[in-house]
């Protein structure tokens, strides 16, 4: 018989997987108290969730979401985080965290992912982290509609600047 907590988690849980974009399954163990929070500080710097749950309660969320293949990494201790508006964000904040941890830092290990109601192998992570982010891909999108509208306003200026160069060599030749 289930007690009125876990079923209270439970809708916690249904709540955070319905309303994320991206969960990443991560192991944890062999983090310090003091990395750990650090990761948690920059996950949240970038509106990112990072909770550790029970197993068996993501299980049932997750099945009940029609997330099926999770069975393998939903065991041993795991952490969720859940990517809300930008789903490559926790990608990169781990990549991040184990670059500037350094000496070949493991952990947290991504064990799998939830990405746009996809069930992903832990290997897009990587593919995932090395995505631009959201303003980057704006950027680019924004420098490449430009381009052709200056090389057009260039190109309707050139005989106007032209007209003006000769304007200008004739009036000196006069004088």
């Amino acid at each position: 018989m289930p007690n009125q907590n876990n079923i209270n988690s439970l809708d916690i849980i249904r709540e955070k997987i319905s309303n994320a974009s991206a969960i990443y399954f991560t192991d944890f163990v062999g983090l310090s108290v003091e990395e750990t929070n650090a990761l948690r500080t920059r996950f949240h710097e970038v509106d990112v969730e990072y909770r550790v749950l029970k197993n068996t309660l993501v299980s049932i969320a997750v099945k009940e979401k029609g997330y099926d293949g999770l069975d393998d990494v939903l065991k041993g201790p795991t952490a969720l985080a859940f990517g809300n508006e930008d789903p490559t964000a926790p990608a990169r904040v781990i990549k991040e965290f184990l670059k500037k941890e350094g000496k070949a830092k493991e952990k947290p290990a991504v064990k799998g992912v939830v990405f746009e109601g996809q069930v992903l192998d832990a290997s897009f992570y990587v593919k995932l982290a090395n995505l631009p982010s959201k303003e980057e891909l704006l950027a680019m999108l924004l420098g490449g509609l430009q381009s052709p509208m200056q090389k057009t306003l260039s190109v309707l200026q050139a005989p106007m600047r032209e007209l003006a160069g000769v304007l200008l060599s004739l009036k000196e030749t006069k004088n």
